[in-house]
């Protein structure tokens, strides 16, 4: 992985905005598409606003990319501006999360073919990699936020009403219902409170 030119930077940095548990679901689910995963699983504690995970079985993050993985403005998918207009891809890693880690506590557990065991990588606010220690985890990528918004109290404030969790939930699932039409062959299952699930095959 490189870091982006400023001229890119630019055409890129307006995009990525984290706003709700929707949008942090969407990134990551296409972070792990962009990683060929087949198995996705969604789960969220407290319509996502204590925990949001999301596990794959794709491919996993190089060794050598991790102290960048979550890092503004570093990315492996593209170089120059000009690549923008052939993208093959849904996102950039680095972008995504390091917008998240700007939201919450991310941590994330990771795993290729070539790794031995998985190790777990606790982020800053910064996506920098504060701490690490092995895992169980298999192949694929798993992160967690936690405590979403917590230093954002006026768009916690937004969700404040059992309604406005309600209608953020039903998007996750139409979200969800989406990318099973358009990739018939993953499989995503979705855990709400380890009660409410919903799976798509």
């Amino acid at each position: 992985m490189k870091q982006l030119p400023a001229e890119t930077i630019r055409l890129l940095s307006s995009s990525q905005v984290i706003t709700s548990v929707t949008s942090v679901v969407k990134e990551l689910i296409e972070n792990s598409l962009d990683a060929n995963a087949t198995s996705i699983d969604v789960k969220l504690e407290n319509y996502g606003f204590d925990k949001i995970e999301v596990r794959d079985n794709g491919d996993g993050i190089k060794v050598a990319d991790v102290p960048v993985m979550a890092v503004k403005h570093y990315t492996s998918k593209i170089s120059c501006s000009e690549d923008l207009e052939s993208l093959t891809t849904y996102g950039f890693r680095g972008e995504a999360l390091g917008s998240i880690c700007c939201t919450s506590e991310v941590l994330i557990t990771t795993k290729t073919a070539a790794d031995t065991f998985s190790t777990q990588y606790i982020l800053d606010s910064s996506g920098h990699v504060i701490s690490q220690k092995p895992s169980h985890l298999g192949q694929g990528t798993t992160v967690t936020v936690l405590k979403l918004f917590k230093n954002l109290p006026v768009r916690k404030q937004f969700y404040s009403t059992a309604k406005k969790c309600k209608e953020e939930m039903k998007k996750i699932q139409e979200l969800l219902m989406a990318y099973g039409i358009i990739k018939p062959e993953l499989r995503i299952n979705f855990t709400h409170n380890k009660s409410f699930s919903l799976q798509l095959t």
